[in-house]
């Protein structure tokens, strides 16, 4: 295996794991932050200012907040 097949591989599980955790806010998996966190480690997505979370919106393409 290639190391970028092992980087895909690892964006996808992370991914996976993220949204089997996700649900509305009341309903949350308790690992949600923790998958969140690690898809935002693999991808260098940088926390906000602020530390509140991680800044995912900063790489949302433009056409989707129309």
């Amino acid at each position: 295996m290639t190391r970028k097949t092992i980087e895909i591989e690892k964006i996808r599980e992370a991914v996976a794991r993220y949204m089997r955790s996700e649900g509305c806010s009341c309903c949350e998996g308790h690992k949600h932050s923790k998958h969140k966190e690690a898809i935002a480690k693999l991808l260098n997505v940088p926390k906000y200012d602020d530390g509140s979370g991680y800044n995912f919106y900063k790489f949302a393409e433009r056409d989707e907040e129309r």
